[in-house]
């Protein structure tokens, strides 16, 4: 019986569904072509690897087949991968009621995330899409690495404690009337104390945190092995990503955080790496 929560759900077709679908492209695609995407539903290896040159691999990303073998990789080797790892897992993904795959393994009270891989058709609102549009989007996966150093944590003390040094001496720029009610004056001294409170509360988490404890320790351990899993099921290394200008104009100047990117056809791999 199919449940409410996943009766509309696009999910990951099946390696039968798969296998029959691609019966259709065998006569526009040479014998090549179908080996290697066979070889994809057999599980044979990831389709992030560079099996194929770049320039093939954005002509088969033009079509639908090719969009739903990669997504049925990337889930069920992913899922391979993990269970043969011998981690504790918890995994969320089509059976729960979403379209996408969520990985996180459980430590004391906390859910660590190691993968993340989302290919939903969502639509925008801010625009009138028709029903029966598909993009070639292949989907988004975000890796996770979580790395101690000691240096970057100094970093970040200073600028926050210089951060909260400026808005301490910061002068009003507005001038203060007792006959306004919510006027400029007191909404400037509101938000500016927020902004004291919100970069305190950053100085006190890291300041409290000088001694990693034994979670910290387990939780780097497994967060990196995970990522190293991946990297080598991906065929990547950690110099296969790069700065995104587009995500570093958006992030904050927090020096505990990075985020880098891997682009390929269709298909965006984000590597989240924190600083302890």
């Amino acid at each position: 019986m199919i449940s409410i929560a996943t009766a509309n759900i696009d999910k990951v077709n099946t390696k039968e569904e798969l296998l029959q679908l691609l019966k259709d492209y065998k006569i526009i695609l040479n014998n090549q072509v179908i080996d290697y995407l066979e070889s994809l539903i057999n599980l044979d290896f990831s389709v992030i690897r560079e099996n194929i040159d770049n320039k093939s691999k954005k002509a088969l990303s033009e079509l639908e087949i090719y969009k739903r073998i990669a997504i049925y990789n990337i889930y069920n080797r992913t899922i391979n991968l993990f269970t043969q790892s011998n981690m504790p897992l918890i995994i969320t993904g089509n059976n729960e009621g979403f379209e996408s795959l969520s990985i996180s393994v459980p430590i004391e009270d906390r859910n660590i995330k190691i993968f993340d891989f989302k290919y939903s058709e969502q639509k925008s609102l801010n625009y009138k899409i028709p029903d029966e549009y598909k993009t070639m989007k292949i989907g988004s996966i975000n890796l996770y690495q979580k790395i101690e150093n000691k240096e970057l944590r100094i970093q970040e003390l200073k600028r926050i404690i210089e951060k909260i040094e400026m808005l301490y001496g910061a002068q009003n720029p507005y001038q203060y009337s007792p006959k306004k009610v919510g006027e400029s004056y007191v909404k400037w001294k509101i938000e500016r104390q927020k902004e004291i409170e919100k970069y305190q509360k950053m100085l006190d988490k890291i300041d409290s945190h000088n001694e990693l404890t034994e979670i910290d320790i387990k939780e780097i351990e497994i967060m990196n092995k995970a990522h190293d899993l991946l990297l080598e099921d991906f065929g990547l290394t950690d110099n296969s990503f790069e700065d995104d200008i587009s995500i570093s104009s958006k992030q904050s100047k927090n020096n505990l955080k990075k985020i880098l990117v891997k682009r390929q056809p269709n298909i965006t791999i984000t590597n989240n790496i924190e600083y302890i």
